[in-house]
């Protein structure tokens, strides 16, 4: 009698999506597209070592491109940082409890605000499985 294959029904390892250390921002941005394909859910996390200006503040999301390449928002990463040094993190997909699916195409952007600000030694982080 012919045998199927051994299926492990434990999680897959950790697969980083998109990383960035050290940076400065500035200015509202994206990581571009990112290959979503391989997770079906994720953390994003954010870390700042300072932050300057007047009412300085720094907001992440997770955003998926449907088929016709518009993109649409579906998690928000957290809180808005204001200070440093301060974190913020957050879960996306299905497993997050929001009930997006996530698309083959993701990116993960941020939005800045405030009168010249600007945030030192930013790290950015997602991890899927």
């Amino acid at each position: 009698m012919a045998h199927g294959p051994l299926v492990n029904a434990g999680p897959r390892d950790p697969l980083t999506v998109y990383t960035a250390t050290g940076q400065t921002i500035t200015a509202s941005g994206d990581s571009g597209p990112l290959d979503f394909t391989a997770i079906s859910s994720g953390l994003a996390s954010v870390f700042v070592t300072g932050a300057s200006g007047t009412s300085p503040s720094l907001t992440c999301y997770i955003d998926v491109q449907d088929a016709n390449g518009h993109w649409y928002q579906i998690a928000t990463v957290g809180v808005a940082l204001t200070s440093g040094p301060n974190f913020t993190f957050g879960n996306f997909g299905p497993a997050s409890g929001t009930g997006y699916v996530l698309t083959g195409v993701g990116r993960f952007r941020w939005a800045v605000s405030g009168t010249t600000p600007s945030f030192t030694g930013v790290d950015f982080s997602v991890i899927g499985r």
